[in-house]
């Protein structure tokens, strides 16, 4: 009466094949939700790389804007300094996190009609890539 009490606990074929089954995961489940799972790190990881290089380009921008935006009041403030540079004039080049930023300007006098003098300042750099950021005014002579 033991074994049959035994026999009974087992179950029919289907029943054991059945608990078979939910002892736990197959090596090829395992490698394909890790496969899974590294892709989606690796997509996380070059968005975050993205993220970072458009913010630094951005940060770079904001300063290149701010140089510009300098230089064009500094030439609009001194008429009597309103002459064309076309290379790097200033007598520091400006730097932040080790790039350089160089500044040149150029004076049209009468453009667009005579009395008025049109200034354009343009702020190169280069991080991963080469930038320019140009502005323009006008002003009385």
């Amino acid at each position: 009466m033991g074994n049959q009490r035994y026999f009974k606990s087992q179950g029919s074929p289907l029943q054991v094949a059945g608990r078979r089954h939910h002892r736990g995961f197959t090596l090829i489940e395992v490698l394909i939700s890790m496969t899974i799972f590294s892709i989606a790190i690796l997509g996380l990881a070059i968005g975050a790389g993205t993220v970072m290089r458009a913010n630094q380009t951005s940060y770079f921008s904001t300063i290149a804007i701010s140089l510009a935006q300098d230089k064009l009041e500094e030439l609009k403030a001194n008429p009597a300094t309103l002459n064309s540079c076309p290379t790097n004039c200033d007598s520091t080049v400006p730097t932040h996190d080790g790039v350089a930023f160089t500044r040149t300007w150029e004076v049209t006098n009468g453009s667009p009609v005579p009395g008025v003098s049109r200034i354009d300042v343009q702020v190169e750099w280069t991080d991963h890539i080469a930038h320019t950021v140009s502005i323009s005014s006008l002003v009385l002579n």
